[in-house]
């Protein structure tokens, strides 16, 4: 995809979470719209849910124990399911009683990873394309689940220079395409004040907090469970002062640098500023908060001796490099 006509028509300059917008998600030429072929060893890219079984044992225990404490059998929604195998992970643990009487819906913003979740989850998965959608089916009671979902969000980028933070962004110049910096006003992030050094660059999922947003008011009652690569404001950036922006092909990481000539055919992403998610929860009046590494997460179901399971709870590794966040609602 070549994207200097894209920035030449909005002006010669497009934030990063612009690009990553285009990228990852237009209908011509994005990454999860059109070139995404597969998860896995296969792909470009793993998750821990292509690794082995313990996470998806793990959250059905969340999901039965939220059943038991708001007292029904709720609803499970998983957010961005990728190709769907933690989706029939899941399923294939149930039981067969729990099977019958349970409903499983998915969410995904692109088509073809509905297509495909559509085909493999068959007649026990029903499939979304938001979670407005999907709640509405549940009547607003349900567990909610995602893992590796919010960065997958477009980020904003920033970078501290001369006294002030500047947004990092693509321009065209003498016909490539080259990183550029504007001042623009500041989205909301804990991360400006800790990481305010001279050359220091972050990340701020925006599109993540607005997307959120939009659909708190559809959800009663029931458990969010949030699963992702990062670290709380004081250790996101610890040793990082080029940020986490990156892309994924073949397994390969690339830079930042390398993204814009690899738009649609490239994962991108960057680590989740897990403080920022915390603050959005509290911010839910009433709802209760937990927080936790993947190896805390994981630990009461893991079994050591099994390689792929010992990587999922390593620490230093997946163990504390993955975290966990779990808010509960209740009905009013």
């Amino acid at each position: 995809m070549d994207i200097a006509p894209y920035i030449l028509a909005h002006g010669n300059w497009i934030s990063m979470a612009q690009f990553m917008e285009i990228a990852l998600y237009d209908e011509n030429g994005g990454y999860y719209s059109k070139n995404i072929s597969n998860i896995g060893a296969r792909g470009d890219f793993s998750t821990s849910a292509t690794m082995c079984d313990l996470l998806a044992r793990r959250i059905l225990q969340q999901w039965r124990e939220s059943c038991k404490t708001h007292k029904q059998r709720l609803p499970i929604i998983e957010i961005g399911g990728g190709n769907g195998d933690l989706a029939m992970a899941i399923c294939r643990n149930m039981t067969l009683w729990e099977k019958i009487v349970s409903r499983y819906l998915m969410v995904d913003r692109s088509q073809a990873l509905r297509n495909l979740q559509g085909m493999v989850g068959g007649h026990s998965v029903s499939v979304f394309s938001s979670v407005e959608k999907a709640l509405k089916k549940a009547d607003g009671r349900a567990f909610i689940f995602s893992n590796e979902l919010p960065d997958a969000f477009p980020a904003r980028q920033f970078v501290y220079q001369g006294g002030k933070w500047l947004e990092l962004g693509l321009s065209v110049e003498n016909g490539s395409v080259v990183r550029k910096v504007v001042e623009k006003t500041l989205p909301a992030s804990s991360a400006f004040t800790q990481w305010a050094k001279e050359g220091q660059i972050i990340e701020v999922h925006e599109s993540y907090f607005e997307w959120y947003a939009e659909w708190q008011k559809f959800w009663r009652c029931g458990t969010l469970l949030t699963i992702d690569y990062g670290q709380t404001n004081d250790k996101v950036y610890y040793r990082r002062p080029q940020g986490s922006l990156r892309g994924y092909k073949a397994h390969t990481l690339l830079s930042a640098d390398e993204l814009p000539p690899m738009a649609g055919h490239c994962d991108i992403t960057c680590d989740v500023n897990f403080t920022d998610l915390i603050a959005l929860a509290q911010g839910c009046t009433g709802d209760v908060v937990q927080y936790m590494s993947q190896r805390d997460f994981l630990q009461p179901l893991a079994n050591p001796v099994i390689p792929e399971e010992a990587h999922l709870i390593a620490v230093p590794g997946a163990g504390n490099y993955f975290n966990v966040l779990i808010q509960h609602r209740f009905d009013v």
